[in-house]
């Protein structure tokens, strides 16, 4: 790993002034703003995340009259909050429309479960005679749907109002005549079909050749055969363990860079924990099989450090190949950049505060040389950590507080991020940097009684990097290697 040796960090300092960085547009939790209106009729909104507007009918020509439902998600939509962003699609197609916009605009990142669910959504409109469409998808996320081939069947345009230009056309037109012309854009005779569309990668995507995927499940059956034929025929490398001592002992042989786990042989999650705290082994993608029925991935969440991606039993075989094959093209680029990421979640308890200090700590240890910055990273965290608990969670068992660490050539990334309603996190930063504001902080604590004040003040003296996003729910640390 590169670095700028104990020496050069004690030159610089746990105290050396930090760059301040306030984002008041990214929500690394996913929401939603669903509208329902007649198309080319301005809606008048209602107050909520979901908000269902009353306008004026006004008829296409030939008399007709259609809704379309305009979904809106923000944020992030990951392995975490994947089943809000898919009830969000289901109350929308839960409206009386026949067509839908996907408004993509505001989605920072989607993972290929996420895409799946679009997929989804695209039949359950076709087999009501309609459509959906996407609109104003950023480059990031459009390259992912673009490899996964989701653009030959489902159309994009750059602006909302660009896909409600289409949908009115084809709204006039005859349904013959619309079938025809969305069925040039690929994908025709699945969509009619009515089934779920599920698009694997073309088989002579070249990153895939030399891939190498790790299966650890307790039986070899039809399903074990079908994967081990698929990754073959993509010129890729197929192992398979039945336990997770035999897994470890694979991965350190072989460097995999997909695991496909089935949940019954990691039922307390050690395995998944072991693997993502050790730093030559956690840029590995886990994708996690659970039972049929089964809430593991999210409910009775108490400590979980998390995999990269889960499905639950029954799926689609071709959604488990879309999702593993783009993790393939994923990680040889990551692991480029990136040395370790580990995320993990837990219920505001003591025991669990403790043992993500312990985690954090037992990260920290393994990056920073010096131990000076160690500590001061370490006492950053921790501040961040106790304000999530107490001020954003209000202790509250029921709520749950997120940490990402990422770890790259240059820096230390430590993403915390409460269920609290925020802050106003830009009074306490304009003036961060005088000289005087840790005096003038002493004095309210002296003079006023005031309990607190300084947990800022430290964070932003012990790292070199200190940003807010969102309501101020979400803090991002930063220290230099």
């Amino acid at each position: 790993m590169t670095a700028t040796g104990p020496e050069a960090a004690k030159s610089r300092g746990p105290v050396s002034r930090p760059e301040i960085i306030i984002v008041g547009d990214i929500m690394p939790r996913v929401t939603f703003n669903i509208q329902q209106r007649r198309i080319g009729v301005s809606p008048r909104g209602i107050s909520g995340n979901e908000n269902v507007s009353e306008t004026t009918e006004k008829p296409t020509s030939g008399g007709n009259l259609d809704f379309v439902t305009t979904v809106a998600p923000a944020g992030f939509i990951d392995s975490a909050n994947f089943s809000l962003f898919e009830k969000a699609l289901e109350r929308a197609a839960s409206h009386p429309a026949r067509f839908s916009i996907l408004d993509l605009s505001r989605v920072h990142y989607i993972n290929s479960t996420g895409i799946s669910a679009i997929i989804r959504q695209f039949g359950i409109y076709r087999e009501r005679k309609g459509l959906l469409v996407l609109a104003a998808v950023p480059r990031s996320v459009g390259l992912s749907m673009h490899l996964l081939g989701v653009t030959s069947f489902i159309s994009f345009h750059k602006e909302t109002s660009h896909a409600e230009e289409h949908l009115l056309e084809v709204m006039q037109q005859t349904p013959e005549d619309a079938e025809a012309t969305e069925g040039a854009k690929g994908a025709r005779e699945s969509a009619q079909s009515g089934q779920r569309v599920f698009v694997p990668l073309r088989r002579a995507l070249s990153p895939l050749s030399g891939s190498r995927v790790l299966l650890v499940t307790p039986v070899d059956n039809r399903f074990v055969r079908i994967l081990r034929r698929r990754f073959h025929n993509l010129n890729g490398q197929f192992h398979i363990a039945h336990d997770t001592k035999g897994a470890l002992t694979s991965i350190q042989k072989t460097r995999p860079h997909v695991v496909v786990l089935d949940s019954r042989m990691d039922p307390g999650g050690d395995f998944v924990t072991e693997l993502k705290m050790h730093p030559g082994l956690s840029l590995i993608s886990v994708i996690k099989i659970y039972p049929p029925g089964s809430h593991e991935a999210e409910s009775d969440l108490d400590f979980k450090v998390w995999e990269n991606d889960y499905l639950i039993d029954p799926f689609e075989i071709l959604e488990l190949f879309s999702l593993t094959e783009a993790e393939l093209i994923r990680v040889p680029k990551d692991s480029k950049v990136f040395y370790q990421q580990i995320r993990f979640q837990f219920r505001v308890t003591e025991e669990n505060v403790e043992r993500a200090n312990r985690l954090s700590d037992l990260l920290i240890q393994g990056v920073l040389e010096s131990e000076e910055d160690r500590t001061a990273m370490y006492a950053a965290i921790k501040e961040g950590l106790d304000n999530a608990v107490v001020h954003g969670n209000n202790k509250d068992v029921t709520k749950t507080v997120d940490i990402n660490f990422l770890i790259d050539r240059t820096k230390l990334t430590v993403i915390i991020q409460d269920e609290g309603r925020g802050f106003d996190f830009l009074y306490y930063l304009s003036n961060i940097n005088d000289r005087e504001n840790f005096d003038r902080a002493r004095r309210r604590i002296l003079d006023e009684g005031r309990r607190g004040g300084l947990g800022i003040i430290l964070m932003h003296r012990c790292t070199d990097r200190i940003e807010y996003s969102g309501s101020g729910n979400t803090l991002r640390l930063e220290k230099n290697l």
